[in-house]
């Protein structure tokens, strides 16, 4: 793990691998059957970056923190919606509590909305589907 002073403030973490899931576990209670997939959307979304901010969409919204999550609905400034209850910058340091809990009501309302709640994610379907595909996420990790 690194830990680094964010140009936009505060500190934020790059993650190792088998460190993030050993966390989503440990700490987070992320089922062991999903860790894999979760590991790998954080390693194509934001490189396990705490601090990722991604560039601006198409439809003007921009991502953020480890999950790379939406402002256009999920958190706020800048975005128009607050689902999460979360502001955006709060997603941008090293503590992922707060991204883990928004990530969690992403995924239970993509789940309830077409049965796989991890198609949320741009990165799901071409890099983090399948038990197969994902197993190397966590492969040596204990």
């Amino acid at each position: 793990m690194v830990i680094y002073w964010s140009p936009e403030g505060g500190y934020c973490k790059v993650y190792e691998r088998c460190e993030l899931a050993r966390e989503l576990k440990e700490i987070h209670n992320i089922s062991e059957e999903q860790i894999p997939t979760w590991v790998c959307i954080a390693q194509h979304e934001s490189d396990f970056n705490t601090s990722a901010v991604g560039h601006v969409n198409g439809d003007g919204s921009g991502d953020h923190g480890l999950f790379q999550i939406s402002d256009l609905y999920w958190c706020s400034p800048p975005g128009r919606g607050w689902v999460c209850g979360v502001s955006c910058a709060d997603l941008e340091d090293d503590d992922i509590k707060d991204d883990v809990a928004c990530a969690r009501t992403i995924y239970r309302q993509h789940q309830r909305l077409n049965g796989d709640g991890f198609t949320a994610w741009a990165v799901y379907q071409p890099y983090c589907y399948g038990k197969v595909t994902v197993a190397k996420y966590v492969e040596g990790c204990e």
